[in-house]
């Protein structure tokens, strides 16, 4: 059994590794998504112990239709109706166990999801902001491009 992770930072956070800012790019009608990153130092966790590993993955959400509307009390979204994504991954230890999906043929997926949420204390942070109480809303604000990576702080 393999395990790929980024570990656990001092903070407590679990399974998560910064990709670079280019790794992630959103067309600007935000109906696709692609998450390309390469060579990323993780840690394999088996059942002998924890090696240094690399992953190298890439990823593709695609959404069509209209956006849908969900909310509630500590969370707002707008997703599209229809989505679908596509993707490759693979993985080298120290130790030399390897694999990889094949290139040629992404492995779609059963199931997937293409929108924007907030959830929690950025729901509250929203609701501070106009744009983005516009947006959920379903005005004219465009959640794709707030960023709420601070409590009570919205960013464009």
């Amino acid at each position: 059994m393999h395990d790929f992770t980024g570990g656990i930072t001092p903070a407590g956070l679990v399974w998560t590794v910064r990709l670079p800012d280019d790794a992630v790019t959103l067309a600007p009608d935000g109906r696709l998504l692609t998450v390309d990153a390469r060579d990323l130092a993780v840690t394999d966790s088996t059942r002998a112990g924890e090696v240094p590993a690399t992953v190298s993955f890439r990823m593709t959400w695609k959404g069509r239709g209209a956006l849908r509307k969900r909310s509630t009390s500590a969370f707002a979204g707008r997703f599209f109706r229809r989505a679908r994504s596509r993707g490759t991954f693979s993985a080298t230890t120290v130790d030399g166990f390897a694999f990889a999906s094949k290139a040629r043929k992404p492995v779609r997926s059963r199931f997937a999801m293409l929108g924007t949420e907030q959830n929690g204390i950025f729901v509250a942070a929203a609701a501070r902001c106009p744009r983005c109480a516009a947006a959920r809303a379903g005005g004219d604000g465009d959640l794709r491009r707030v960023d709420l990576t601070a409590p009570g702080a919205a960013r464009r």
